[in-house]
């Protein structure tokens, strides 16, 4: 009978069995004899955070350390300072219990198997009624299962295709809309949330964002409102003060990351909502409407779960729209608005059906009919985690892969390897196969998965254009080089790098005919080649006076220099607060990139002779004041343990100024570190504290008074209007909160209209758009508009060419002409150059100035002889003199 104990019993049975059947699921996807054999996992961005997890485990947590320097990619960054510790935390502990390679699979498969259980336990704190708590968990599949994109994160492929630390936060995050509302009904739970919230944090920053706008709807209240905000303030402070000790670093060393601000093109709403979605976008919608409908019908309250649900798609949904202003990727909001309508598909069909009779049945309907139509949708996935967690070491390419790592065997100490990027790596196990060199080989080298942790990344990636053709060039805000081999050698010798891996026929015809290159051996189709004329150390005393740039971009200042530098060149050193007597140390100042640089020869350099560890570099023989390149990425922490400043020098390395015959560098704890720790330290005595029974009766006598005090002067008409709130009845409890949302709702709406930017590729969508149209004209203050808001990206160069060719077209050859030199000028190694430059020919010839045609055609054929346009240049050149 309802309402006894035996029927309690079996209504929990029934919610078991439909977790179970959901994680049951999932777990058939996941073979045991792939999953548990000690093999390296390989797949899209996955196999490239397994050597984080092994550094974590075997070098950081030693040391009693979560965030610390790895030398392995970019020049060296700071690991786990950008990115999100705790999966990789689980990962690393796990691995001293059974072998690493199995730890890491099951850790980063951690978050999609409890999704499923997280929806059940929040839906049951949010009282969701029965059978409701049960199809929300099954609605996840119908999102994890979702093969529409492997990108924007949470489901499986996005899983697979590395995003596990955010697969994690997202079921963390489900969890916590559940708990807090639990903890809003009955007090209890405030520091179990304010943990969760910091375990969150830790596991992605994203999540972290949603939980805690999300959180907000709680305020969403006209009665007990200061009782709600009391019990968020100390939830999310105590999750501040739990991981400050890595936030408070992660904020404050913002400005040495590079920001990937990219905002994804949606190209329609069925890429949103794929068709796996559709049936629970419809009962969601409809569940929603139908409850809506019942409440303005009789009169009560809106149930809160799907309140609290449909609140936080909201704010997801506001942050996508925000994102790109903000400085954030928008399209990582998305997959919570698809998991939240899975959810509550789930939880408006509880309500519904849990007024029927016989509504155990529903949850066996709800299996049965979920599991078969996800299976029936789902194609790719099953060969994807075969192909991810069978590891390196079952392709048929294994050797090669095994073989490269032997040959080039060192250690991080040895100079850099760098390879070149190509599509074919990917029969090795994944295109990013060679990031994990460090691991293969014991080896540096220069790309990485965390670009974002360095501010090299711009630098790296841009001599990866110049050294192969089939380049991936991904941050939208800084352009890349056309292939230049001869170019790319000179940057790869600034940056200490002493092996080269080619792969392409084209990098291979061009690699055997360079001096600068001797070939090594062949391993598979790979050629290895030896770099000739790199110096071979880290720490290079220079031959010529840096000298001093202050600028308000320093970034943008030395991507232009490095463009064209060499590692002979004067070396630029940036920085704004100098004193008279160290601006004696350089050769000249400037307040921008000069036409050139001044050259001041220093005497004979010193003999120097270094030493190091991963995050120290001792170096001996050194001449008092004569200046040494340390070529290791600048980063705020690196100090001077004899006491010398540490300038940052051009690209993003360090330079020192020695005061004696040795010095030593160290990467310590800066402010934001000794502050974020002290305030960690802070949040685990409170914690401590407040469980212990002194701390709980001084929690409920703060509480007690808390209620009893009135509000500080500013806050006393708020506070009265609370208070009266309480007094009212329902209905105008409810009007009251109606209204407050609808001018909360019209005041974000109106910020969101004014704040939100629009991404430089949208604005050139639009104007190639009317470009498409033939609105020449029309399209060129878009073009323009895309050179403002980012002048040094690949959109702003074909911006500028297409804004030129409005003038060819329109015959304007005059204007065509100096639009087409500013290309060439600005960006001479781009990909629209040879092509510009062509036309700046094509341009004269229409204006009559017939030898300065033949002097722009001869630069075609002479400046870029291997592109087609020095052929077209040819026969211009030829037509010219028949005429």
């Amino acid at each position: 009978m309802p309402g006894t104990r035996a029927f309690r019993w079996l209504r929990n049975l029934i919610d078991l069995a439909a977790v179970a059947t959901a994680v049951g699921f999932i777990a058939g996807y996941f073979p045991a004899d792939i999953m548990f054999a000690d093999t390296l996992t390989n797949g899209g961005d996955m196999a490239s955070h397994y050597p984080a997890a092994e550094f974590l485990r075997d070098v950081l947590l030693p040391r009693g350390e979560m965030v610390g320097w790895y030398p392995g990619n970019y020049c060296g960054f700071p690991l786990f300072q950008f990115y999100f510790p705790l999966p990789f935390v689980i990962i690393a502990l796990l691995g001293d219990v059974i072998p690493l390679p199995i730890a890491f699979k099951l850790g980063t498969v951690l978050g999609t198997f409890l999704l499923p259980i997280c929806t059940y336990l929040s839906l049951r704190c949010m009282r969701t009624p029965f059978p409701g708590p049960a199809l929300g968990t099954l609605g996840t599949l119908c999102f994890l299962f979702m093969e529409a994109n492997s990108m924007w994160g949470g489901n499986i492929p996005s899983t697979l295709a590395g995003e596990f630390a955010l697969s994690l936060g997202l079921a963390l995050t489900i969890l916590f809309f559940g708990t807090l509302r639990r903890t809003m009904d009955t007090g209890r739970g405030v520091l179990a949330n304010g943990v969760l919230v910091g375990l969150i944090g830790l596991s992605h920053g994203y999540t972290l964002l949603w939980a805690g706008f999300g959180s907000l709807a709680e305020l969403v209240a006209a009665r007990g409102w200061w009782r709600r905000f009391g019990i968020l303030t100390v939830v999310h402070g105590l999750a501040i003060l739990l991981i400050a000790f890595w936030l408070v670093p992660l904020i404050g060393y913002s400005p040495w990351t590079t920001a990937y601000n990219h905002s994804w093109p949606i190209r329609g709403w069925r890429e949103v909502f794929p068709p796996i979605l559709w049936p629970a976008v419809i009962a969601a919608v409809a569940t929603g409407l139908i409850e809506a409908v019942v409440a303005a019908v009789k009169r009560r309250p809106y149930p809160r779960d799907l309140a609290t649900l449909w609140a936080v798609m909201t704010v997801a949904a506001l942050f996508w729209f925000l994102a790109f202003s903000f400085h954030v990727v928008d399209i990582r909001f998305v997959p919570f608005v698809q998991l939240g309508l899975c959810i509550t598909a789930g939880a408006g069909l509880g309500h519904l059906l849990g007024r029927l009779p016989a509504a155990e049945i529903w949850p066996v309907v709800g299996a049965c009919a979920v599991v078969a139509y996800v299976q029936k949708q789902v194609t790719f996935i099953p060969s994807w985690i075969r192909w991810n967690y069978s590891g390196f070491e079952r392709k048929a390419t294994w050797p090669v892969l095994k073989g490269i790592g032997e040959a080039l065997r060192g250690t991080y100490k040895d100079p850099r390897v760098v390879y070149e990027h190509s599509p074919d790596n990917e029969q090795l196990g994944t295109v990013r196969a060679f990031e994990s060199l460090p691991m293969f080989a014991g080896r540096s080298t220069l790309e990485g998965l965390y670009m974002q942790g360095s501010p090299t990344a711009p630098f790296v990636f841009y001599i990866q254009s110049e050294i192969g053709k089939a380049h991936s060039c991904p941050f939208p805000n800084w352009g890349c080089s056309r292939f230049d081999l001869d170019r790319g050698l000179e940057h790869l010798r600034m940056l200490n790098v002493s092996d080269f891996i080619v792969r392409s026929s084209d990098t291979k015809a061009a690699a055997a005919k360079n001096v600068g290159l001797e070939k090594v051996r062949s391993v598979g189709n790979y050629d290895l080649y030896r770099i000739r004329g790199n110096d071979p150390r880290y720490a290079v005393p220079l031959t010529q006076k840096p000298q001093l740039m202050q600028v308000p971009d320093w970034k943008l200042t030395s991507y232009q220099w490095f463009k064209t530098a060499g590692p002979n060149d004067v070396v630029p050193v940036f920085a704004n607060e100098v004193t008279r007597q160290e601006r004696e140390l350089f050769s000249a100042t400037s307040d921008g990139l000069p036409e050139s640089f001044v050259s001041v020869p220093l005497p004979d350099p010193p003999a120097l002779t270094e030493e190091m560890t991963t995050d120290r570099i001792t170096v001996r023989g050194a001449k008092p004041g004569h200046p040494v390149l340390i070529r290791i990425s600048y980063h705020p922490r690196w100090q001077s343990a004899t006491g010398e400043r540490v300038w940052l020098a051009g690209p993003s390395f360090m330079l020192v100024f020695p005061k004696g015959e040795e010095f030593e560098l160290v990467f310590g704890a800066g402010p934001p570190v000794i502050i974020g720790r002290a305030m960690t330290l802070l949040g685990l005595l409170a914690l401590v504290g407040a469980l212990l029974p002194p701390g709980r009766r001084f929690g409920r006598r703060v509480a007690s008074a808390a209620r009893r005090r009135r509000a500080l002067p500013p806050l006393q008409p708020v506070d009265a209007m609370l208070r009266a709130a309480d007094a009212w009845s329902p209905g105008r409890r409810r009007a009251a909160v109606a209204v407050g949302l609808v001018v909360v709702g019209v005041g974000v709406g109106v910020f969101s209209v004014a704040a939100r930017s629009v991404p430089a590729e949208q604005v050139y969508r639009d104007a190639q758009n009317l470009y498409n149209a033939g609105k020449l004209r029309e399209s060129v203050p878009g073009f323009q508009e895309v050179q403002r808001l980012a002048p040094l990206s690949m959109t702003a160069i074909h911006a500028r060419y297409f804004e030129a060719i409005v003038y060819y077209r329109e015959q304007d050859w005059k204007k065509a002409e100096e639009l087409f030199a500013n290309i060439v000028r600005q960006f001479p190694d781009g990909v629209n150059a040879p092509e510009a430059q062509y036309h700046i020919g094509l341009c004269r010839r229409s204006l009559g100035d017939v030898a300065g045609a033949i002097a722009a055609f001869e630069a075609t054929r002479r400046r870029y002889s291997d592109s087609v346009w020095a052929r077209h240049a040819g026969e211009r050149l030829a037509e010219i003199q028949k005429d």
